[in-house]
């Protein structure tokens, strides 16, 4: 599960029902879900069927600078003589793009609707990568869903169908190109991180008060757990668990970075006295030479194969 992905989970989760911006990120929550599931068939058929005669590797999720700000980019695939990017599209619908205009549509049950152009999308991800690696770069958009048809199709790009797509990068082989992946690898790194989008809170117009603080009960998902006795105790289904506040310090993490305040510490964990929370943070922190401020030992993976299970 890709960072992005997580962080709108958690955010979902932590925002009231009462919150006027929860619509709105269910609203990105359900298309970053649909993204992913078009992402992991993509590439599990690329590392089953992809056949380019040596060594190739494929990131996906990546930001390169663009203009000022980023591109993002689904699928990025380096070989020795061959660099392609893919939007992905798990779409269904009929298709329509406007060769002139560069304006994008679908038809869908009989409904118009308007839509952000793949082929925009896909050519801001191409320029940054030329730009990136000082080297031609191939295109393509995917679609990953059988229930899409193109009606009107892209004028940059070429755009295939998943179950094509292996034969299609395989035509794109250059065999005059010769390129060090190595390099390439190396400058790949180093962007690592460099190059985020946007913040999630910011672009939904949220702050830290927004989101609902407390520790959640992994047996009935409330935030609904108090320390009482020296145990979390849910107050909806009466758990009790020695360790719930570790799943609530890495929701922190992946909603605001690793440092973390011990006053907002307080907070986040429903504690009032100070030796409890010394005590809950000592083995899950780390301390920092600014006073008051402590780190998070990270393990995204803990939310990450939480969620998983809830939205598969």
């Amino acid at each position: 599960m890709d960072v992005h992905l997580l962080k709108l989970i958690v955010l979902y989760e932590r925002l009231s029902s009462r919150n006027s911006s929860r619509d709105e990120v269910y609203g990105e929550l359900k298309r970053a879900l649909a993204g992913a599931a078009g992402e992991r068939r993509t590439a599990d058929l690329l590392e089953r069927e992809l056949d380019l005669g040596s060594e190739f590797k494929i990131y996906r999720d990546l930001s390169l600078p663009y203009s000022g700000g980023y591109a993002q980019i689904d699928f990025l695939l380096l070989h020795a003589r061959l660099i392609s990017v893919l939007e992905v599209k798990n779409m269904v619908g009929e298709f329509h793009f406007d060769p002139v205009n560069f304006q994008f549509h679908r038809v869908i049950e009989g409904r118009v609707e308007g839509m952000r152009n793949p082929e925009t999308q896909l050519h801001r991800a191409v320029k940054a990568s030329e730009k990136f690696f000082g080297t031609k770069v191939h295109g393509t958009i995917v679609l990953s869903s059988r229930s899409g048809r193109v009606a009107a199709p892209p004028k940059l790009y070429p755009i295939v169908a998943l179950d094509y797509l292996p034969f299609h990068l395989e035509g794109l082989v250059d065999p005059d190109m010769k390129l060090k992946l190595d390099d390439f690898e190396v400058l790949l790194r180093r962007s690592r991180g460099h190059y985020n989008i946007p913040d999630l809170l910011e672009k939904h117009k949220l702050t830290r008060e927004s989101v609902e603080a407390g520790v959640r009960c992994l047996g009935c998902g409330r935030l609904s757990c108090a320390w009482i006795q020296r145990k979390w105790r849910c107050s909806n289904c009466r758990a009790v668990s020695s360790d719930a506040h570790e799943f609530a310090l890495q929701e922190y993490a992946v909603l605001f970075g690793l440092e973390l305040t011990t006053e907002f510490a307080y907070k986040w964990l429903g504690i009032h006295d100070k030796y409890v929370l010394y005590r809950l943070l000592e083995k899950l922190t780390v301390k920092s030479n600014k006073r008051g401020i402590r780190y998070i030992v990270e393990n995204n993976r803990l939310v990450a194969d939480h969620f998983k299970g809830i939205y598969s």
